[in-house]
């Protein structure tokens, strides 16, 4: 029987959106509206349905959502179990340093056959195409035109002068003007963009007999 400690400390989590003090509140942004539809279906025993939620807000690169995914094929929830899709998907969750994220990757890496680990960084090229930043910033900047499209309509751009009504991803009602509407709009797409470009210095290279290492850049 394989354990993976570091996993253990890694929980499956389904995240309300909050607004932390002080800062712009997370409104219903196609990820985190998944992400709550993916938590209700699992507490509602639908995990199939949880399971497809969170890959679509893993889609828009939403790490907690790659993470729960992974972890779904740890435990075998709605899907089979499968240690090297897990990995795969845990690497990616961690592609952005999250440590937590990060060492149930390394921990779970350890305890694969060498069949598992070509498998795992198979799976991985696979989904960093569709799941990568680089695919998901795509998809936040196309959401993020058509909100601005519906948000000015025909008030002919004059962003500043509006008032804006927007539901968080709990169902809470925010106001803002246009211009602070605009920027948080911006953001969504500004806080992936930074990851973007980097580049990954080499790919799994699984030589018997030697040590295998792992860069997670995207």
């Amino acid at each position: 029987m394989r354990l993976a400690t570091a996993f253990f400390g890694v929980v499956l989590t389904f995240m309300l959106a909050t607004a932390a003090h002080g800062r712009a509140p997370v409104f219903a942004t196609p990820d985190q509206a998944h992400l709550i539809r993916a938590a209700r279906s699992l507490q509602d025993g639908f995990e199939r349905d949880a399971f497809d939620k969170f890959l679509l807000a893993a889609r828009y690169g939403n790490k907690e959502a790659q993470k729960n995914v992974g972890l779904m094929y740890i435990k075998g929830l709605g899907v089979e179990k499968d240690w090297a899709k897990a990995h795969a998907w845990l690497r990616l969750a961690a592609s952005h340093g999250d440590p937590r994220f990060a060492s149930a990757r390394d921990e779970i890496w350890g305890t694969l056959r060498e069949d598992e680990k070509l498998a795992a960084e198979s799976h991985y090229r696979e989904i960093r195409k569709e799941y990568g930043d680089l695919a998901a910033l795509e998809l936040r900047e196309e959401w993020v035109r058509k909100q601005k499209r519906e948000v000015t309509g025909s008030r002919l751009g004059k962003v500043g002068a509006m008032r804006v009504q927007v539901a968080d991803a709990t169902g809470y009602q925010w106001e803002f003007s246009g211009t602070e509407f605009f920027s948080v709009l911006d953001t969504y797409v500004t806080d992936l963009k930074q990851h973007v470009g980097e580049v990954e210095i080499g790919e799994f290279e699984v030589i018997e007999g030697d040590s295998v290492s792992q860069d997670d850049g995207q």
